[in-house]
């Protein structure tokens, strides 16, 4: 991670006149999500949206993606903050990413042990990450999330050093290849 941190750091001057050039707004968000053992972590991410941290209050909030958020996503840019996360040691690199606390208390009533996916650090990249089609994205869907909850017990259960490096190599394919969701 600090590494990677180091590398991604070119990134980051390109990234904050864009966005000055773009809105003029503030370069980071914040967004609160759950980590290991239910404990909020808040992640670090370039802004994408027009109001830096909404809440999660997805369709509640007239809150629309930018114009350089948009190609911040695309090309996975806006995730190169978390690398500092990792260093924090709020996540790894591999592991369940983590969600929004509103969704977790959900999906704990909803979907019968779902609470096992804390009890390991989140990450940046995982298994449903890389397998999954579908994936609920800043919404809620029980039927997508239980299927995502399954690949996150198969990481959980199978977790080692080489099931890492796996999903690690795998997770840079689909960035170079600017493949996924």
């Amino acid at each position: 991670a600090s590494a990677l941190g180091l590398v991604s750091l070119i990134f980051y001057p390109f990234v904050y006149l864009a966005i000055r050039l773009d809105d003029g707004g503030v370069l980071f968000s914040e967004q609160e999500r759950v980590g290991k053992d239910n404990q909020p972590i808040k992640l670090l991410k370039f802004r994408t949206m027009a109001i830096a941290n909404d809440g999660a209050q997805w369709g509640k909030t007239d809150n629309q993606i930018t114009r350089v958020g948009l190609w911040l996503r695309k090309t996975r840019i806006d995730e190169l903050p978390q690398l500092w996360n990792v260093l924090r040691g709020d996540i790894s690199l591999i592991g369940p990413r983590p969600e929004f606390a509103d969704p977790v208390a959900l999906y704990s009533q909803d979907i019968p042990y779902y609470n096992i996916r804390h009890i390991i650090k989140p990450g940046l990249s995982g298994w449903a990450q890389i397998y999954q089609d579908g994936e609920p994205h800043h919404g809620i869907d029980i039927t997508e999330t239980r299927n995502k909850f399954a690949y996150d017990l198969f990481y959980i259960k199978n977790r080692s050093f080489w099931l890492d490096l796996s999903i690690g190599l795998k997770t840079i394919k689909i960035l170079l290849m600017r493949k996924g969701k």
